[in-house]
């Protein structure tokens, strides 16, 4: 995928992230893992870093069936492997509206990715995952994540995401 434009407003940011989403789900096939999460993923709103504030991404998940981790239909709750794959991508998509260093279609690769799980999310919810870089170096960043349910804004778990980006002898797979 050649490098993305660097966005010069919010809207640009959330329809640069968009359009990552979208350029990535077409490219893996239909039965990867990623798949129903990618088809399923709306990116609500981003903001560009500047000065005074942090890049962030807000993201929309209609939660698919794939991921079910208990096969009991009256509590069909999500596996936590299943989450945490959901919080590295969010995460991992903010750095695109980071301008200084990180502002190539590629957001490197995780280094830690600590993930605190408060309740389960169900098939079916509406979840939202709240996305912010708190800090962003040339080689590493730290971002953090929320997600919560739609319906009434509960905290269903929490994460901080490492990412380095290694040198630039590493090619990235392009899409």
């Amino acid at each position: 995928m050649a490098a993305l434009p660097h966005p010069e407003t919010n809207e640009q940011a959330r329809d640069l992230i968009t359009r990552f989403i979208r350029g990535y789900a077409a490219a893996i096939p239909p039965t990867n893992f990623d798949q129903p999460f990618y088809t399923a993923c709306v990116c609500t709103a981003a903001t560009l870093e500047t000065p005074s504030q942090p890049a962030t991404a807000t993201f929309r998940i209609l939660i698919p069936p794939t991921y079910v981790n208990n096969p009991d239909p009256a509590n069909p709750t999500i596996h936590g492997g299943a989450i945490a794959h959901w919080f590295d991508s969010c995460t991992s998509m903010p750095l695109l509206c980071v301008r200084k260093v990180w502002d190539e279609s590629w957001s490197g690769v995780s280094r830690n990715l600590n993930v605190t799980y408060l309740r389960p999310p169900r098939e079916g919810e509406a979840i939202v995952i709240e996305t912010e870089v708190v800090q962003c170096g040339k080689r590493i960043a730290t971002i953090r994540g929320v997600m919560r349910r739609e319906r009434d804004g509960a905290i269903l778990a929490t994460c901080q995401h490492d990412k380095a980006r290694p040198d630039r002898g590493h090619v990235p797979v392009k899409l």
